[in-house]
């Protein structure tokens, strides 16, 4: 059946309209705070909030498109970084993921705060736990693939990736709302002073 050259065009707008929606909204949310709300965002956009809802259906909708965007650049920052990592260069992946994620969060702290509070904002952190989680099992997938040929398997890489990661989230946000806030790389070395011999240790031959 023959494609309807209108229908293939309707379908590339509505993708680049929501794109568009969502990188005012990731503008909003700079300005306005992890707090702000859709008239906000609809006024940054030049829109309607009913225009909005039709792209998303609701808050929720357009929370979860932010997610993904914000999912992708943290991959995308990744991949990037740990392209020059040593198979099993583990200190390597240590140090990278810990200063990746807090410059994240310090460079967009309020966007860190809107994906991390879910979609009805308050305060409550993401029921899903998603950002976490997706961060995790990316970093699982590299321990496989750089610290295999030491022996490194799956369900070993798993709760190693989701232990460093909380690890750092939890770091990451006592670190963001303290008083003092002491720079980046000194929260980033203590992170790898615990994990680099933790990781020595357990893929030293027993």
């Amino acid at each position: 059946m023959a494609i309807d050259g209108r229908d293939a065009r309707w379908d590339q707008h509505r993708v680049d309209r929501r794109r568009a929606l969502v990188s005012d909204a990731l503008r909003a949310i700079r300005v306005h705070g992890a707090g702000v709300g859709m008239d906000e965002i609809a006024a940054r956009a030049g829109t309607s909030k009913t225009v909005i809802y039709r792209h998303f259906g609701d808050r929720a909708g357009l929370y979860d498109a932010v997610v993904e965007s914000v999912h992708a650049y943290i991959r995308d920052g990744l991949t990037e970084a740990l392209a020059a990592t040593e198979d099993g260069d583990l200190t390597h992946l240590t140090d990278t993921l810990a200063d990746g994620y807090l410059s994240l969060v310090e460079r967009d702290p309020h966007i860190y705060r809107f994906v991390m509070n879910g979609p009805g904002g308050g305060g409550a952190v993401d029921p899903g736990g998603r950002v976490p989680v997706v961060i995790a099992d990316y970093v699982a997938q590299i321990l496989v693939e750089h610290a295999g040929a030491s022996g490194v398997d799956r369900a070993t890489a798993e709760t190693w990736a989701h232990g460093l990661v909380g690890f750092i989230q939890a770091v990451c946000d006592r670190w963001m709302d303290a008083p003092a806030r002491e720079p980046r790389d000194a929260v980033v070395a203590r992170i790898s002073a615990l994990f680099t011999p933790a990781f020595a240790g357990a893929l030293a031959p027993h």
